[in-house]
């Protein structure tokens, strides 16, 4: 193994190590409440140092947006995908629930805090956001054509009730 290696290792190391430390601050004190520096002096690096993996906080909430929509994915995908449509939008929206019981920093981060930076479709992330919502709309209105749920029931306003 070489150097470069191990380079690779210590720089995926030090991410991670900021991305930690920011997620544990981020709900403790509140985004709006976090600095660079605040997350610097956590993992005892200098802010310069956080600046050279993430060019900004926002950078470091997407970041973590973007993992916490991937476990959130993950999750939803462990769900049944067999039976009636109500038992498949059950299913979803308990694995939804199970996310936000086993993983409540990034719940908090993803869908509490408002004062985390908006999320919009030129961020890296929004295409597995734009799948979750897709799927459970989908599902939704599978529902809805079952007799499941009522026809008048918008199942992109639902979804997002």
């Amino acid at each position: 193994m070489g150097s470069r290696e191990r380079q690779d290792r210590e720089k995926q190391a030090v991410r991670q190590s900021i991305l930690e430390a920011a997620r544990d601050l981020f709900t403790t004190e509140g985004y709006r409440n976090v600095s660079i520096r605040k997350i610097a002096e956590r993992i005892e690096y200098s802010p310069a140092a956080i600046y050279s993996y993430f060019a900004s906080k926002d950078d470091i909430y997407l970041a973590l947006a973007e993992d916490g929509f991937r476990r959130l994915d993950e999750k939803l995908r462990q769900a049944p995908q067999q039976g009636t449509p109500m038992d498949l939008v059950r299913a979803g929206w308990w694995a939804f629930y199970e996310f936000s019981k086993e993983q409540p920093a990034y719940f908090e981060l993803m869908f509490v805090d408002r004062s985390v930076p908006k999320i919009s479709d030129g961020w890296e992330g929004f295409e597995i956001l734009q799948s979750l919502m897709a799927d459970a709309t989908e599902r939704l209105q599978r529902a809805i054509e079952s007799g499941d749920l009522p026809s008048s029931l918008n199942p992109r306003a639902a979804m997002h009730v």
